[in-house]
Order: C-alpha cells, then sequence, then structure tokens
C-alpha cells in the first residue's frame, strides 16, 4: 500500500475510534447537560481537584482562552465554581461543585467500565500492541512539532 494510503487509512481509522468513542460518552453527556469538552474540564477538576486556569489549560492541551470559555459555560450551569484565593487574591481556583463531585466520579467510573466491558475480549498482547501503537503515533507526532527533539530520542 502506498504511504499517502496509508496515511489517509490511520487518519479515518483513528476518526472512526473517536466517533465510537463518543457515540460511548453521548448518553451520559445528556443526562448530565454538558459537551465533550466540559466532560474533560470536569474529568481533570475531579481528578486534581482545584486548579488554575492555565494548569487545566496544560492538562488538557488546550489554550488558556479555550479552556476559559468552556470553563464559562459550566460556571453558568453551577457544575463549577471559581474561587478566589485567599492568600493571593490575583489567583482563581476552578473547582467543582460539591453537587456535581459524585456524579461526575460515577460518570468517570461507569465509563471506565464500559470501555473495560468493550475491550475485554483483546488479550494482554492485544493491549499491549495497541497501546505501543499509540505511544509510537504519539511520539512520531511530537518530534513532527519538535524536530530539534528527533535526534534525541
Amino acid at each position: 500500500m502506498e504511504e499517502s494510503s496509508k496515511i489517509e487509512e490511520m487518519l479515518t481509522l483513528i476518526k472512526r475510534i473517536m466517533s465510537l468513542i463518543k457515540q460511548s460518552f453521548e448518553s451520559d453527556l445528556k443526562k448530565l447537560d454538558v459537551t465533550q469538552s466540559q466532560i474533560l474540564v470536569m474529568r481533570v477538576l475531579n481528578h486534581y481537584g482545584d486548579m488554575k486556569v492555565s494548569d487545566i489549560s496544560r492538562k488538557l492541551d488546550l489554550s488558556n482562552s479555550t479552556v476559559s470559555g468552556i470553563i464559562d459555560r459550566l460556571v453558568e450551569k453551577k457544575i463549577v465554581e471559581r474561587k478566589r484565593s485567599e492568600k493571593d487574591r490575583r489567583i482563581v481556583m476552578i473547582s467543582l461543585a460539591e453537587e456535581y463531585q459524585q456524579p461526575v466520579k460515577r460518570h468517570l467510573i461507569a465509563f471506565a467500565q464500559k470501555m473495560r466491558r468493550a475491550l475485554s475480549t483483546a488479550t494482554e498482547e492485544d493491549l499491549d500492541f495497541i497501546l505501543e501503537g499509540l505511544e509510537k503515533l504519539r511520539t512520531i507526532l511530537e518530534e513532527s512539532h519538535n524536530p530539534t527533539e528527533r535526534g534525541q530520542n
């Protein structure tokens, strides 16, 4: 198969995989009335606790302005809260509203279980092979963005 055809096939497969994952998320997203981007912010807050917008941005590899917009919509829905630091009033921390902490945790656990069930037919070798391939793809893409690091790996 020609290289350009392989790349097109790979991109099509990635898009299809993302679509399948999105479908798994959608019924849960409708229950919470949030978007995929919003659930990603909620997941980070659930995992790490209160954070600054810049820290959330780094964890999600998104710009501060993108994350700020997502947070604005979550604040409107009263899912997250902005709190000024008592030590330094210039610092604003973002936190999951208390009444959403358990529902978000349940949602994330349910999604993880759904993914485990979906992957339960895969062997240990299959999972290792998939992880190795994904890691290799990530490395290649990162190196293409940072060409100076190419010779260092």
